[in-house]
């Protein structure tokens, strides 16, 4: 399939492939190939469009209507022999000008990208949001946030999750308070895609009724408001779960 010594294809084997001249077999072994070397690739690419032009060229045109003048018989047997050379000639210009936008086999790299974003699922985003503090919702939202980006690592998807903390569920992320902080620190290390987050206006309550500073975990953000959050997350498409 290879000339000896050459990692490219003959021109012949080329030509043979555009015309289905190989068997199936080797047709099969070679298309991988051709399909990861840009160059071999673009050269079937331009085989393929010359190959069609001429075919049209020569095709049997069909019968002419039964009254024609004789002026349109002459003119058409005077121009006949030109139309081949100058198809082929619109296919090599073509050809070369669609160079820079054509990729693997030819497919244009817009239209890749499209298909490639159309196959793509798109991406799982749960907000769980937490207002009790009892350590029983505290140790089940840990254990759904957990439980959900495992199964999705698993399966190969992605998926992103956000445990928002808001009144006495804030305690889940008071260094001083939370009997989880151990397990949040790994949960984090291991899941990039999860995020704990703390409502501000919680936090201003404490300091401003309590004079209480909460001393979040290192792993917590915080956000304006819990209100506010769960609206925003919910108009971008993000499920929520009230735990």
């Amino acid at each position: 399939m290879k000339e000896q010594g050459d990692p490219r294809f003959s021109d012949e084997f080329l030509n043979a492939f555009v015309d289905n001249q190989i068997d199936a077999d080797e047709k099969g072994r070679a298309y991988p190939l051709i399909n990861a070397d840009s160059e071999l690739n673009r050269q079937v690419c331009e085989l393929r469009k010359v190959s069609d032009l001429v075919r049209m060229a020569y095709d049997t045109p069909p019968p002419p209507p039964r009254r024609r003048r004789a002026r349109y018989e002459g003119l058409r047997r005077y121009l006949g022999p030109l139309v081949a050379p100058a198809l082929l000639a619109l296919g090599l210009t073509l050809g070369w000008s669609l160079r820079a936008l054509s990729g693997p086999l030819g497919i244009p790299k817009q239209a890749r990208t499209t298909a490639a974003a159309v196959s793509q699922p798109p991406m799982t985003k749960v907000l769980f949001h937490l207002d009790n503090g009892d350590r029983a919702h505290m140790h089940q939202v840990l254990e759904e946030a957990r439980h959900l980006l495992a199964r999705y690592r698993a399966d190969h998807k992605t998926a992103k999750v956000e445990i928002l903390a808001d009144g006495p569920g804030l305690a889940l992320l008071r260094e001083h308070m939370t009997p989880f902080a151990a397990q949040i620190a790994t949960l984090q290390r291991r899941y990039p895609n999860l995020i704990f987050a703390a409502c501000q206006d919680t936090i201003n309550r404490l300091e401003r009724r309590k004079g209480i500073d909460p001393h979040l975990l290192p792993q917590a953000v915080i956000v304006p408001s819990a209100i506010a959050e769960i609206v925003r997350l919910q108009h971008r498409g993000w499920t929520y779960i009230r735990v």
